[in-house]
């Protein structure tokens, strides 16, 4: 089964040169045997009570003393040591236990012979031989030094006491030896059977192993290339929709610079008109509404022309709440007609440097979103008040520092995100919407511009329950001014 280089244990004592695997080796080598070693103390026992009628015809002139080595001393301890085999400790004490119940059983015999007369003592030999036969379930090194004990035993009281005659007794010498270099040599090859076999099991686990831990790698890396080819894909979608909305805002500027010059003809001949008409006349305050509708919608084709061409607007000193209240006369427009926005100002200036254009813009994607999730109708409240904060508070994007902060909250009643969605709405082209209907930039433009004027984004949401998102700028302070 192994090379001689291949097995790790040593040739002559069968043990592991490893005290780990010598020790695994022993724990198996128990686990697998035990239930059989049981049997054969009860069965050893057995046949060692039995053999009492043995004494009866054979010695009689001993026979309390041959019954008192039987029943009183070696039986009772070979159930001992079955009572033993039983504890959670015996697995320590399995060798030395059955080399025990061996030695005793022989040298049991041996006292026998020595008390017999003729020619009982010269018959009680093969009794002892037949002790032997149950050496081979030891261990090698145990087996060989019971083996050649009970000789020694044997041939000392053959020479001193039993009297045993020189043929028979060269006969029996002659005979014992060859029984335990037999023995030996059937110990051997069991244990080395055994402990080959042993690591040939510890082999077939250690490669099952390591074949189960390379298919979970194997899977592992099929699941991260199928992930990696389902991200190239996203990622390629995104880019298209990236170039498609880059095309529309080009479209989009293109048609606003139009509609501009369309509306500075309009301003150009309302003027001309109220300079031709008298004050008094019904028409002129229409021709003066008229101006002001076409300036209105002249700052705000302005508007969307410069965030189209991504114009970067120079950050100023502006008062949140007129950018709130400016945001008034479009954002119900946004919202639709099943939509009522109410919309509250702070009592006091909320000064910030801010970019007026980008903020406006945030309030359009917020408002827009909140229309999206009230598909029903219902009430969007955009409040602005003053956050002072004494200490570092963590918020959704990040951490702010002490200080005075302008915090528009943008309320809506709608239908509110799952948890899943909340850990993921500042993803770019993360969006719950139908492919048609959203891009997933509106809240990651939200998270950019808020972050670009220092400030956080905060957010609490419920499913059912609706959805309200903060947004902390910091205000300018008297030292700042």
């Amino acid at each position: 089964m192994y090379s001689r280089k291949e097995v790790p244990f040593n040739v002559a004592t069968l043990s592991f040169s490893n005290p780990e695997l010598e020790a695994a080796f022993q724990a198996d080598y128990f686990d697998k045997n035990i239930r059989n070693l049981r049997r054969y103390l009860l069965l050893g026992c057995l046949l060692y009570g039995l053999f009492g009628i043995h004494d009866y015809l054979i010695i009689p002139d001993i026979l309390p003393q041959a019954w008192g080595i039987r029943y009183l001393l070696v039986c009772p301890l070979l159930l001992a040591i079955y009572l033993f085999s039983h504890s959670k400790h015996y697995s320590q004490a399995l060798t030395p236990s059955l080399f025990l119940a061996c030695f005793a059983a022989g040298a049991g015999i041996v006292a026998m012979s020595i008390k017999a007369a003729p020619p009982g003592n010269s018959l009680y030999y093969a009794g002892l031989l037949l002790c032997l036969l149950f050496y081979f379930r030891l261990r090698f090194l145990a087996a060989s030094l019971l083996a050649w004990s009970l000789f020694i035993l044997y041939e000392a009281a053959a020479l001193l006491t039993i009297g045993t005659s020189t043929p028979v007794l060269f006969s029996n010498t002659f005979t014992f030896i060859s029984f335990n270099i037999t023995g030996m040599f059937a110990c051997y090859a069991m244990e080395r059977y055994y402990r080959s076999d042993f690591l040939l099991r510890r082999t077939i686990q250690q490669r099952d192993h390591e074949l189960s831990a390379s298919n979970r790698a194997l899977e592992q890396e099929i699941i991260e290339h199928r992930q990696a080819v389902k991200e190239q894909r996203r990622l390629q979608a995104q880019l298209s929709q990236a170039q498609r909305l880059e095309a529309v805002g080009q479209l989009a500027g293109g048609i606003t610079h139009e509609f501009s010059n369309i509306l500075t003809a309009v301003v150009g001949y309302a003027n001309y008109l109220q300079m031709k008409m008298d004050k008094d006349d019904p028409l002129y305050n229409y021709a003066g509404k008229i101006i002001t509708s076409a300036n209105r919608a002249a700052r705000l084709t302005n508007d969307l022309l410069a965030f189209s061409r991504k114009k970067q607007s120079e950050p100023r000193i502006v008062n949140l709440n007129e950018i709130i209240l400016k945001a008034e006369n479009y954002l119900p427009l946004m919202a639709g007609r099943k939509i009522r926005v109410s919309i509250m100002v702070y009592e006091k200036p909320l000064i910030a440097i801010a970019d007026e254009v980008l903020l406006e813009q945030v309030l359009v994607n917020l408002v827009a979103n909140a229309r999206d999730a009230m598909p029903g109708g219902g009430v969007l409240t955009i409040t602005i008040d003053q956050l002072g904060l004494n200490r570092e508070v963590c918020f959704s994007t990040g951490t702010a520092p002490p200080g005075r902060y302008g915090r528009i909250s943008v309320t809506d009643m709608g239908i509110g995100m799952s948890e899943n969605t909340r850990t993921r709405i500042f993803e770019p082209y993360f969006t719950t919407k139908e492919n048609e209907k959203g891009t997933g930039l509106g809240l990651a433009m939200v998270c950019d511009v808020i972050s670009k004027h220092r400030g956080f984004v905060d957010f609490n949401s419920q499913v059912g329950a609706g959805t309200t998102f903060r947004l902390l700028i910091p205000l300018l302070t008297e030292e700042t001014l």
